[in-house]
C-alpha cells in the first residue's frame, strides 16, 4: 500500500540512497559546482534506525548492512534504482507531498528501514566515513531545492541566539 511523505523526507532518503549507490562525492567550488577532479569515496554511512544505529559499508558491488538487529547484503544497483525512482516522484509533482512510486516501499521493508527521516540528537541525517570504515565519521544534514526551503539557523526568541551589530550608522 502507497504511503505520503513530504518532499524533504523524500529528499533525505534519495541523498543516502544516491550516496550507497554511488559510493563517492565530489568536492564543491567556490561557485558551488561539482569539482570533477576532486572525487572522495565513503566507505560506510551510519544513521540512526527505529531499531539503534545502522552501518552500511560499501563493498564493490554491495552494500552490507549491519545493525543491532540486522546483517545483510543487498546490491548497490537496488540502492540505484531506488534513488531513482523517488527523484522521479519528487519531480512529478508541485505539491509538497509526494505518494511512494511503486517497488519503493517493498524496497524499504527489505532493508527494514521504516523511518524516512532519521532519528538523530544532533540534527545530522547520516554520518559518513571516507577513504575507509575505521575512518572518523563525518555528519551531514540534507537539505534540498526540491522541497520547501527551511532556515539553516531558527532567529526566533527560543534559538537563545543574540544580534548585535556594531560600528554601523544609519
Amino acid at each position: 500500500m502507497a504511503f505520503e511523505a513530504t518532499k524533504r523526507e523524500w529528499g533525505e532518503l534519495y541523498a543516502f540512497f544516491r550516496l550507497l549507490a554511488d559510493g563517492y562525492v565530489y568536492a564543491g567550488t567556490p561557485d558551488v559546482k561539482r569539482n570533477e577532479d576532486n572525487c572522495i569515496p565513503v566507505a560506510l554511512v551510519q544513521r540512526e534506525e527505529h531499531d539503534g544505529t545502522r552501518r552500511y559499508i560499501i563493498e564493490k558491488e554491495n552494500i552490507h548492512i549491519t545493525g543491532e538487529s540486522i546483517d545483510k547484503v543487498v546490491p548497490r544497483e537496488d540502492f540505484a534504482t531506488v534513488a531513482d525512482l523517488i527523484l522521479e516522484g519528487i519531480r512529478s509533482t508541485r505539491e509538497d507531498d509526494v505518494t511512494s512510486p511503486d517497488g519503493v516501499e517493498e524496497f524499504l521493508d527489505e532493508v527494514a528501514i521504516f523511518d524516512l527521516e532519521a532519528k538523530t540528537d544532533d540534527r545530522t541525517d547520516f554520518s559518513v566515513a571516507f577513504y575507509t570504515k575505521d575512518a572518523p565519521l563525518t555528519g551531514f544534514c540534507v537539505r534540498s531545492r526540491l522541497g520547501m526551503m527551511f532556515p539553516l539557523l531558527d532567529g526566533g526568541r527560543s534559538a537563545n541566539f543574540k544580534f548585535e551589530q556594531t560600528g554601523v550608522k544609519f
